[in-house]
């Protein structure tokens, strides 16, 4: 496929003090490392210089070493949204270095397009498959999805990173969708836990792309603790309370759609579910898939 392959180095490059980026990812998982990494040095070597080097970073949600901790340690975050569980980020926080909006996860989409933040300059996304289609690229996400399509849609410039960690075969998972903003928002059309409203790819113009970094880097997720004897009793009573309320008929003998959390309490609950045979199958709504849903029976 024709396009332009640079480095992370060559992609950090192009950045400018002052410059304000949106990223991929939800968490961790699905956000864009290589040139962020790379940032940071080039952050550190323009203040050795005597020269100023800040860049604003707005994501869906946390990021991991390679963003908010090794951008914080080399002081390079101009402006911060909208959440961060970096140990080294908060350290700069508390220090009074880094300006950070800790605002709820979903209107930051919302008010980078009510342009609350100014003009973004960049995104960066991370992506598992590029397709050419006519005068476009439709780039499919890895592990998560965050503010990719607003992100692509309202920057100057893009920045992808081929990930080869990531099957391409990640690119089934995603449901790319866009909801109009208040006062013109509709009703979002998911009535059932397997519809799907928007598409599995990002389109973006190709004269916005100024390049493709190929890496191969895993996620900097964090694992959750395993089980203990307290979380598995949670998860043990929770199923023990929902098939006595299904015996009852105050649950359908067909059992009802969840909504799972996240962390080990979540993991204990969905394991304990999957393993007692008198719940049926059953479908469930989760803001991140962790072990339980995938490692479980019954769902």
């Amino acid at each position: 496929m024709a396009y332009t392959r640079l480095t992370a180095a060559e992609a950090a490059a192009l950045i400018k003090n002052g410059d304000h980026i949106a990223m991929s990812g939800f968490t961790p998982a699905g956000v864009a490392k290589a040139t962020t990494k790379e940032l940071a040095k080039l952050a550190v070597a323009e203040h050795e210089a005597g020269r100023e080097f800040k860049v604003a970073i707005f994501t869906g949600a946390s990021t991991g070493q390679s963003t908010d901790g090794d951008l914080a340690n080399a002081q390079a975050i101009l402006y911060r949204a909208p959440y961060t569980t970096n140990p080294d980020f908060r350290k700069h926080v508390n220090l009074g270095e880094i300006p950070y909006n800790d605002l709820h996860l979903s209107h930051m989409a919302q008010e980078l397009r009510y342009g609350f933040y100014g003009p973004l300059d960049w995104a960066i996304l991370e992506v598992c498959d590029i397709e050419e289609v006519g005068n476009d690229y439709h780039v499919f996400l890895t592990a998560a999805g965050g503010i990719s399509p607003t992100a692509a849609r309202l920057a100057k410039h893009v920045i992808l990173e081929l990930n080869s960690f990531h099957n391409p075969n990640a690119k089934f998972i995603h449901d790319v969708y866009e909801p109009l903003d208040p006062p013109y928002r509709k009703a979002i059309p998911i009535e059932h836990v397997g519809d799907r409203i928007g598409k599995p790819y990002v389109s973006i113009p190709k004269d916005k792309v100024v390049g493709v970094v190929e890496c191969n880097i895993p996620d900097e997720a964090r694992a959750f603790k395993d089980s203990d004897p307290v979380t598995d009793k949670i998860g043990f009573l929770t199923a023990e309370f929902l098939v006595e309320e299904m015996h009852k008929g105050r649950i359908p003998k067909e059992f009802l759609p969840l909504q799972s959390g996240v962390g080990s309490t979540a993991n204990a609950i969905l394991g304990a579910l999957g393993a007692d045979k008198h719940v049926p199958d059953f479908n469930i709504y989760t803001e991140v898939i962790q072990n339980s849903s995938l490692f479980s029976d019954g769902f």
